[in-house]
């Protein structure tokens, strides 16, 4: 008859121990398996605090003229990193390079419209933006929801989108700051309807 010994119990504890382990490490492999990869630019950052990431070397259709982009959220779980360091969404720059993770669930709108469960910055964005000149023109048009703006850079009139950044020299912005003969950078948001850009975000010299 098989007699139970300390010796008996304490390998029974660590098998079931390490097999517990096992079965755990597994299941974080099967996870990451099942996670889909992306990477390009950061060029909006909306009012839910979703990060709009436009592929630069991936197109939707056979002319290419469409880069492949989506809406990611960046849920309570979620982390973005930098270097090692956890950053907050208000933190992150518009213009810079990341690569997201997702569950490969995506909403077919353009952009497409996902879940981010991990974002890693590649490079942080150098303050440089798509295009730069002066503001000779600023129209307002509409209320509430239906508002639109239009801003003129150098001649060049583009929509400047509700959510949109404001910048006046390192400090904050509002729509009031824009006025006619002040320099300032724009950052697009790196997909067109025609010839119309859209701006996410307005740096003003102060």
């Amino acid at each position: 008859m098989f007699m139970w010994t300390k010796r008996n119990w304490l390998a029974m504890v660590l098998c079931t121990i390490l097999i517990g382990v096992l079965i755990s490490g597994c299941g974080d492999r099967q996870i990451e398996e099942d996670q889909v990869e992306v990477s390009g630019k950061i060029t909006a950052i909306n009012e839910k605090g979703s990060l709009l990431v436009v592929s630069s070397d991936k197109f939707i259709g056979q002319d290419k003229k469409m880069p492949d982009a989506a809406w990611y959220s960046v849920s309570d779980d979620a982390t973005i990193n930098f270097n090692g360091k956890k950053l907050q969404v208000n933190e992150v720059q518009i213009g810079s390079t990341v690569k997201v993770w997702t569950d490969g669930m995506m909403l077919t709108s353009y952009p497409g419209q996902a879940a981010g469960l991990r974002f890693e910055i590649i490079e942080v964005d150098r303050g440089v933006g798509d295009a730069n000149g002066k503001v000779t023109g600023f129209v307002t048009t509409g209320e509430g929801v239906n508002v639109e703006r239009i801003i003129e850079i150098d001649g060049v009139k583009h929509r400047l989108l509700p959510f949109a950044q404001l910048r006046k020299g390192s400090g904050p912005a509002q729509f009031s700051d824009i006025i006619v003969g002040k320099q300032a950078k724009i950052w697009f948001a790196g997909y067109d309807f025609g010839t119309e850009k859209f701006v996410t975000k307005l740096v003003l010299d102060s």
